[in-house]
């Protein structure tokens, strides 16, 4: 991960206190497209405004980075709209093949 984010292949943004991580996120920038992944909050931490923060500052650098096209799943309605609040909408529907049984 730190060659990564040293070459410039991945972002990271934390929500930190007292040396500990309460909110974590990154994004995968691909040319003029990149994808925010991973973002998560401790249940501790939640209500907070954390994960808004951390996705806003995901956003304002991949807009840094010239990223055109910029996407993410939201895991249900709430989170939906807390990256609605950040200029996100629906465009499409996420399905996930699982193995049988």
């Amino acid at each position: 991960m730190a060659a990564r984010i040293l070459a410039g292949l991945t972002c990271v943004a934390a929500a930190v206190q007292d040396g500990r991580a309460l909110c974590a996120g990154q994004h995968q920038p691909v040319g003029a497209v990149s994808e925010i992944v991973g973002v998560g909050t401790l249940p501790a931490a939640r209500r907070r405004g954390l994960g808004h923060a951390v996705t806003a500052v995901l956003v304002a650098d991949a807009r840094s980075r010239g990223i055109d096209t910029l996407f993410l799943s939201a895991g249900d309605g709430d989170v939906a709209r807390i990256y609605a609040r950040l200029g996100f909408r629906t465009v499409a529907t996420a399905l996930i093949a699982e193995p049988a049984g």
